[in-house]
């Protein structure tokens, strides 16, 4: 197996998986795949079938900064999904 794979959901790049120990860790390329920042999965394939079965949450925004706001999602904790 490689160290990282790029996951395409219909032909848009939603992120990047690199392997962390036995697993692989997503970091999201694509705004919308934003929810999914961090989630672990034991191996590529589980991670384009939950990509495509489950659709990324769309990000909330607060109000505060210079833009608008910060957009924010699930919380950066490690879910480990499989």
């Amino acid at each position: 197996m490689f160290d990282s794979y790029l996951i395409e959901i219909d032909d848009v790049e939603a992120g990047l998986l690199l392997r962390q120990g036995s697993a692989y860790v997503f970091h999201a390329v694509a705004p919308r795949w934003r929810g999914f920042e961090g989630t672990v999965f034991p191996d590529p394939w589980t991670a384009e079938r939950t990509l495509r079965r489950r659709p990324p949450r769309r990000l909330r925004r607060t109000g505060g900064g210079a833009d608008g706001g910060t957009p924010i999602g699930p919380s950066p904790d490690r879910r480990r999904i499989g």
